[in-house]
This record gives structure tokens, sequence and C-alpha cells, in this order.
């Protein structure tokens, strides 16, 4: 395994991350905003959920890299 390309794919993943870190950030305030107003909230309530879990499997894909990273390190890979 390459340690340039998993680096690649690591910093790749930390700004896919940062990305939906802003999109949850911004789906919350939306649902709060729509609460406050006294609007429904549900179809922007699935939305968040959907952008959450997104989240979930990019920092779960970021942790598979970073453990790579360790094994090439370490003369594993």
């Amino acid at each position: 395994m390459d340690r340039a390309a998993e680096l690649k794919r690591l910093n790749e993943a930390d700004v896919h991350i940062a990305e939906a870190e802003r999109a949850v950030a911004e789906q919350m305030a939306q649902v709060e905003a729509l609460r406050v107003a006294g609007q429904d909230t549900a179809i922007a309530e699935r939305e968040l959920a959907a952008f959450q879990e997104t989240l979930a499997v990019l920092r779960d894909y970021r942790a598979v890299i970073m453990k790579t990273i360790e094994q090439i390190d370490s003369g594993l890979a």
C-alpha cells in the first residue's frame, strides 16, 4: 500500500467531512427556523437525518483510512 495515496485519501475525506458538518449545521438551523416559525419540520428533519447519516459514513471511512496508514507505518501493510 502507498502511504502517500492514503494521505491523499485522508485529506479528501477531511474535506468531505467538513462539508458534511457544515451541511448538518445549516440543516439544524433550518429545522429550528421552521420550528420557531410554526412550520412543519418533518421534511427538514428527514433531510437532517440523511445528512447526519452521511456524516457518520464519512467518519467511518476516515477511520478506515487512518487504520490503513497506521498499518503502513507499523510495517503490517
